[in-house]
């Protein structure tokens, strides 16, 4: 089931301002909501370590951060701690495609899912187009069962 979630103004700029500085890179980031109430709580930047495990195995991470994104274990077991510290849930993960459309990549598939089911299932995708250092575009994407995809 898709519902439609409405991002504020406040947190559209935070997200757009964190792509907009991460550029030429890719950022990424979850925005949290309440539990209880389902509403958006909270924007949480993360870091994008890509480049860090790029460097350090360059095989199992052939992309560069300005391709990809990859956020630290430690930082998301800190996110795991400060959801329950919250009583939050991830409903969105947002990153950004620095010179390129705004589009559920076969890489972001590949990321988002396992064993052919959404990691964090319920948890939409916001992807932004970053055109030279200024967001283009967004496009969110949920997982739909019935089509076992995820779609526009």
């Amino acid at each position: 089931m898709i519902h439609r979630v409405e991002i504020s103004q406040q947190m559209r700029e935070q997200i757009e301002a964190h792509a907009s500085q991460a550029y030429p890179n890719e950022c990424c980031g979850m925005i949290f909501a309440a539990k209880e109430t389902g509403r958006l709580s909270r924007v949480r930047p993360c870091v994008n370590a890509q480049d860090k495990y790029h460097t350090l195995d360059p095989k199992a991470f052939p992309r560069t951060a300005n391709k990809a994104y990859f956020i630290e274990p430690l930082e998301l077991l800190k996110i795991e701690k400060e959801l329950r510290t919250n009583d939050e849930t991830i409903a969105i993960i947002y990153h950004s495609h620095p010179d390129v459309g705004a589009y559920f990549s076969e890489e972001d598939v590949r990321q988002a899912i396992v064993d052919e089911s959404p990691i964090y299932p319920g948890t939409a995708y916001l992807v932004m187009s970053v055109i030279r250092g200024e967001v283009a575009d967004q496009k969110t994407f949920y997982w739909d069962e019935t089509q076992a995809r995820f779609i526009e």
